[in-house]
């Protein structure tokens, strides 16, 4: 099964059927969707659709996208964790927060989430501007892989993924998957960016441990345009890296099926 763990929807005309056509065309048979609700332009695009939006889509492709509710470290509360598993998303994605992710104050929606069994999408590293920054105090710091090594530690069956491989701080994010059972990457980026400027050697240096791959969930985290380029480098990276067959086939799915219950993981 293969699983994309990290799409955003974009404010764009009909963009949910877009990226419904091109998944199928790529073979992609689920697709985890979150909505920001940036009211900003970059070189995504509009990020202005939030999680009403994002259950829209979900009902309009029941059996293809799977929604990662964005929840608001500062200003959500435990029960809307709560809420959005009633409205049927199967994750949680987060981003820009009011203070470090290892902030006391957020454990209360790390635990809900811990007990719910709803694994949590963090962007981690350098994240984009956005007219909102100076309103909402963005740092990147606040971000960094490291951040999350307390959370790992007090909440051990809390699963989650560190988007980006925590860009520039890889080290980091590499470092916190090997120590942590329940810590993941995933390697998303833009064509042109960071995961392609670095040799298979690269990569051979940040997985080093055994079974250090199994570590790494496939997201595209591109415009649905971009989504065939993206396949594509993942595929030539694990290859390049020599990934065994069997664990290419976790990374491209099977591991985010079975946190998710689908059927082929």
């Amino acid at each position: 099964m293969l699983v994309d763990f990290h799409h955003h929807l974009l404010n764009e005309p009909d963009y949910a059927d877009h990226l419904a056509e091109e998944c199928r065309r790529l073979g992609i048979e689920r697709v985890c969707c979150s909505g920001l609700g940036l009211p900003s332009r970059n070189w995504l695009g509009d990020l202005s659709p939030g999680n009403g939006d994002v259950l829209q889509a979900m009902e309009r492709y029941p059996d293809l996208i799977l929604g990662l509710g964005v929840i608001r470290l500062g200003r959500d509360g435990p029960e809307v964790v709560d809420r959005l598993r009633g409205e049927g998303f199967v994750g949680l994605k987060t981003t820009r927060p009011g203070a470090r992710y290892d902030d006391p104050a957020f454990w209360p929606v790390y635990g809900r989430a811990e007990e719910l069994g709803l694994p949590i999408l963090f962007h981690t590293g350098f994240v984009l501007t956005t007219d909102r920054d100076r309103q909402d105090a963005v740092s990147s710091d606040a971000m960094r892989p490291v951040c999350l090594d307390l959370v790992a530690r007090r909440f051990p069956g809390l699963r989650f993924v560190a988007a980006h491989l925590g860009m520039p701080w890889h080290e980091e994010a590499a470092c916190l998957a090997r120590f942590h059972p329940h810590a993941y990457v995933d390697l998303t980026g833009s064509p042109g960016g960071w995961r392609n400027r670095r040799a298979p050697a690269w990569f051979d240096e940040q997985f080093y441990w055994p079974q250090a791959w199994r570590k790494v969930v496939f997201g595209t985290d591109v415009h649905w345009r971009d989504m065939e380029a993206t396949l594509a480098d993942h595929r030539r990276i694990l290859s390049l890296c020599n990934v065994p067959p069997d664990v290419q086939a976790d990374i491209f799915g099977g591991t985010a099926a079975r946190w998710l219950g689908l059927g082929g993981g």
